[in-house]
C-alpha cells in the first residue's frame, strides 16, 4: 500500500466507485432494469452499496497488511468466493439445508442484496431470520461492526509495519 505515514484514510477506492457509480445504473436502465420505488429509495440503495464497499475496503486493507508479502495478500481473494456464493443473491434460502440456510441468512452479502431489493422495489424471496426480515437494519449493523473492528486494526497495523 503506497501511502505516506499519516496520509489520508483509504477512501480512494470508494471515491472512484462513487465517481463511476452513475455508469452502472445507466447501463442497467438501458438493459431494462427499473427502480420501482422512486429516486430517493434508489439513491439510498446505492448509498448502501457504497457503504458496504467502503467497509470491505477496510477489511481488505487490514487483512492485506497482516500478510507477509503481496503474493500472499493476493491469495486472499479466494476467500471471497464462499462469502459471495453462500447468499440469497442467486437462490432463495428457503430451499437450502438448515446449516447452509443459517449461514446464508446471516451473510452480510445476503442482507445487502435483500436491502437493495427492498429499496429498488424488486421482488425478493425474504427469509426466516430476523436479519432478512429487516435487511436495512442488518446491513447497517454489519457495516458498523466491521468498520469498528477493521478500521482501527488496519490503522494500527499500518503504523506498526510502517508500510
Amino acid at each position: 500500500m503506497a501511502r505516506r505515514r499519516g496520509g489520508p484514510l483509504p477512501v480512494g477506492e470508494p471515491s472512484s466507485t462513487a465517481a463511476f457509480c452513475p455508469a452502472r445504473p445507466t447501463v442497467g436502465l438501458a438493459a431494462g432494469w427499473r427502480a420501482h420505488r422512486g429516486l430517493g429509495l434508489a439513491l439510498a440503495g446505492f448509498g448502501l452499496l457504497l457503504l458496504f464497499r467502503f467497509t470491505m475496503t477496510w477489511l481488505g486493507t487490514c487483512l492485506g497488511l497482516l500478510m507477509p508479502d503481496e503474493q500472499m495478500a493476493g491469495q486472499l481473494a479466494a476467500l471471497t468466493f464462499p462469502v459471495a456464493m453462500i447468499t440469497n443473491t442467486f437462490v432463495p434460502t428457503g430451499g437450502m439445508p438448515g446449516w447452509l440456510r443459517a449461514l446464508a441468512e446471516w451473510n452480510p452479502v445476503s442482507l445487502l442484496v435483500a436491502a437493495c431489493r427492498e429499496f429498488f422495489g424488486n421482488a425478493g424471496a425474504g427469509g426466516g431470520s430476523w436479519f432478512l426480515q429487516h435487511p436495512v437494519v442488518g446491513i447497517l449493523g454489519w457495516s458498523a461492526a466491521l468498520l469498528l473492528l477493521y478500521a482501527p486494526l488496519a490503522v494500527r497495523s499500518y503504523g506498526r509495519h510502517g508500510r
